[in-house]
């Protein structure tokens, strides 16, 4: 069975269950980009009722991932040039400040490598996705803010759409592998400032690379 279909089985608040998989369902394009999105037909596939289905849809309009299509319910946004030159930067620096306001005994360096090992070593888009968000949503909450961990979440939300499309259609950045090692040894070696600064620079190589694939 995919595990991103069938009934909700997570032991965690039914509400952020039935978002988490909705996110899950959109990232990996099982709801794709301009396909329509109904309470109905979720609280169906997802056996539950139609009230946590439709907060995890008002939610995610929010989130600037779906938008109202009045009577129709809900379609999944595109993927635009505009909208993903405006996210890339302020998670870059979201991320960065996560860095420079911790100090290096935040952080669990060893769990931080098996995610950056795991990256590497995964094949399949969608883990490694996976895994690459692990590594990224674990680099944020060692800063121990938040707010800020909120903030990048929703940043995220919205951004894995883009990540994950291109490295469907694309395939993976080698180079973000080295880029996360860098960030991991500026951080080992106690240099907060350098580990912000390959972060921030980690993600506007990224999105370089995204908006050049947008743009073809």
């Amino acid at each position: 069975m995919n595990t991103m279909t069938g009934p909700i089985t997570r032991p965690e608040p039914l509400r952020e269950a039935v978002y988490s998989r909705i996110v899950a369902l959109i990232a990996g394009g099982e709801l794709a980009p301009g396909k329509a999105v109904t309470e109905a037909s979720l609280a169906k596939e997802l056996a539950v009722s139609r009230t946590p289905v439709r907060e995890a849809l008002l939610r995610l309009e929010a989130d600037g991932v779906l938008r109202s299509a009045l009577a129709k319910g809900f379609v999944v946004k595109p993927l635009l040039h505009r909208e993903a030159a405006e996210l890339y930067p302020i998670l870059a620096t979201l991320e960065g400040l996560a860095l420079t306001t911790s100090s290096p005994g935040q952080f669990d360096l060893v769990q931080l490598r098996e995610l950056a090992d795991q990256i590497t070593e995964e094949q399949e888009p969608v883990h490694r996705w996976q895994a690459d968000t692990r590594f990224h949503e674990q680099l944020v909450a060692s800063s121990g803010n938040t707010s800020l961990i909120e903030l990048v979440a929703k940043l995220r939300t919205n951004l894995s759409r883009y990540e994950l499309e291109y490295m469907r259609r694309v395939g993976s950045r080698e180079d973000a592998d080295q880029q996360h090692r860098e960030v991991l040894d500026a951080i080992e070696d106690g240099d907060m400032a350098r580990a912000a600064h390959s972060l921030v620079r980690h993600w506007q190589v990224g999105m370089g690379t995204v908006l050049a694939w947008l743009k073809d």
